[in-house]
């Protein structure tokens, strides 16, 4: 529960920050795509159902969950820019790490930048997911898919419940959740939020499916699984629609 947002003054485009958050993207992406080079082009060991955990992999596993938390954020600038309005980036706390004020033209924009970070990561999941030719027993996967998976739910349950990162404001809002329901309202707010836990359930239950610690009941079968995600914008909100078969 990292990105905080809040609404303020017009402002000029941050190009640093841009540049900075979209090198990062691109980094995480080519660390990806090396990854899946990598499984391609080596056989795939035997199942090791107690794998030992090492310094490298903890770092490979810190650093996956680190870029989750930068593709999060680079997509709140990026939706941003593409609907012609400008974020500002501060330093915040150590629940909040980053924060971005928001003056977007409209509503409708505003609740799109809001939805932007947490829509990514349930997009970049199910990738993983789909790619087969990305290794998901990779520790670098492993912390990116396990950040995809945490954040969103606890998003969600700070939202409805502890108020810590989304929080009401006498002039304002912190929080995508609370963003949503500021410039959307709570309905909105809470059919958005119910469906990220919804669909990052069903992603932690795919992708514990794929590990070679997973027990052999949980295995998938060859019985021609197949998952879309789709996301449309509507004129009071977002549909967000997600059909998987097991």
């Amino acid at each position: 529960m990292f990105a905080c947002c809040a609404p303020g003054r017009a402002f000029q485009n941050n190009s640093e920050t841009i540049r900075l958050l979209i090198l990062l993207m691109a980094a995480t992406i080519w660390i990806l795509s090396a990854n899946a080079a990598a499984a391609e082009d080596a056989e795939k060991p035997p199942a090791v159902k107690n794998e030992k955990i090492t310094p490298l992999s903890v770092v490979k596993f810190s650093a996956g969950m680190v870029s989750a938390f930068m593709v999060h954020e680079a997509a709140h600038e990026l939706v941003a820019n593409a609907t012609g309005n400008s974020l500002s980036w501060d330093p915040g706390t150590l629940n909040q790490p980053i924060q971005f004020r928001e003056d977007a033209d409209s509503s409708t924009d505003a609740m799109y930048i809001n939805a932007a970070g947490l829509t990514a990561q349930l997009v970049g999941t199910e990738i993983i997911l789909d790619v087969d030719k990305i290794n998901k027993d990779d520790a670098f996967v492993r912390g990116m898919v396990a950040w995809n998976i945490l954040n969103p739910i606890s998003y969600a349950l700070d939202y409805w419940f502890i108020n810590r990162t989304n929080k009401k404001k006498t002039n304002g809002y912190e929080g995508d959740l609370q963003g949503i329901e500021y410039h959307k309202g709570e309905d909105t707010a809470n059919v958005f939020a119910a469906s990220i836990v919804a669909v990052s359930l069903v992603h932690g239950y795919r992708f514990i499916k794929t590990q070679d610690w997973a027990p052999d009941w949980i295995k998938p079968k060859d019985n021609g699984h197949t998952s879309t995600v789709t996301v449309q914008p509507r004129r009071q909100g977002v549909e967000l629609t997600y059909h998987t078969t097991f």
